[in-house]
């Protein structure tokens, strides 16, 4: 395993901001939805938007615990809940989308097939199972690229610009394991939250515009 070049002061500042910047935006988030869908008759719109909610702000602040207070800590329970956290945001962003654009059978079994991997995968990173670190991402990205198997129903039931922000964050968060796996890249760790970061704001807009603000329409 290549050794991990140490952080400086100005890449933790760098990722710091960066995580501050998140959890702002992440609750930002949070309520213009709860807004949005405050006086919906819709409950299961609202439970299906909440679970993304509460997955969003679970992936933020187990990745800002972990990169802020514990980052040297390779085998911690903060380095195990950051990664943990990125199946639950995984499949809670899928949430709404399947269950309420694609809708149907196709998307209660995207759900369920979605919902299996990314529980059983935190289970594995909670456990900390050895053997299995080098498979995280490729899994991480085969979960995130299941939509593939439903994308005639979503370009059917998706506005463009919702279609446009879920293919423009899968392929920020794609590109972003570049500079994960890129350990010697100066502000490396900075960068790989910025890609993050970016993918959760498109996959926030079409959450918000095909779904909280599109009721009725499904």
């Amino acid at each position: 395993m290549a050794t991990i070049r140490p952080q400086t002061l100005a890449e933790f500042i760098a990722d710091g901001a960066i995580h501050v910047v998140g959890i702002c935006l992440g609750l930002t988030a949070s309520v213009i939805l709860a807004v949005a869908l405050w006086n919906a008759e819709d409950p299961a719109r609202q439970l299906l938007v909440t679970i993304y909610a509460a997955c969003l702000m679970t992936m933020l602040i187990c990745s800002a615990l972990y990169n802020m207070l514990a980052r040297d800590h390779k085998t911690g329970i903060l380095r195990r809940l950051d990664h943990a956290a990125i199946f639950l945001m995984i499949a809670g962003t899928y949430t709404p989308l399947a269950g309420i654009i694609i809708g149907g059978w196709t998307g209660g079994i995207l759900l369920a097939v979605v919902w299996t991997g990314a529980l059983t995968g935190a289970i594995v990173k909670l456990a900390h199972l050895q053997g299995l670190e080098r498979l995280t991402v490729p899994i991480y990205l085969g979960l995130g690229w299941l939509v593939v198997f439903a994308v005639n129903p979503l370009i059917e039931n998706t506005s463009s610009f919702g279609f446009f922000m879920i293919l423009a964050g899968g392929l920020l968060y794609t590109v972003g394991t570049v500079f994960y796996a890129w350990k010697r890249l100066p502000f490396q760790n900075a960068i790989w939250h910025a890609f993050v970061l970016a993918a959760a704001v498109c996959h926030f807009g079409a959450v918000f515009h095909d779904v909280a603000l599109a009721r009725g329409l499904s």
